[in-house]
């Protein structure tokens, strides 16, 4: 049986590698941010689904997410935007 391969960044995943991920991330509320920290030295975070990294940047995709105030989780945007908003 051929997995279902989807394309995150560029990169090819298995669709049931990130399956789990997904489904928990579809239970929290998200609001668009940009990346910042409380924390001194905290200097990134990473997706939830695809584990892109989020911080300061100049780059828009490296430096806007999706957070999740409730347990300070950050989705990336290509990721929200390909399995959380079309749900």
């Amino acid at each position: 049986m051929k997995q279902q391969l989807v394309i995150i960044h560029g990169d090819e995943w298995q669709q049931d590698h990130i399956a789990e991920p997904v489904q928990w991330a579809k239970t929290k509320v998200w609001v668009k941010e940009v990346w910042s920290s409380d924390s001194d030295g905290w200097e990134h975070d990473h997706c939830q689904i695809c584990w892109w990294s989020l911080h300061k940047s100049e780059l828009t995709e490296h430096s806007v997410g999706y957070h999740n105030h409730e347990n300070d989780n950050w989705v990336c945007t290509e990721c929200y935007d390909q399995f959380i908003s079309k749900s």
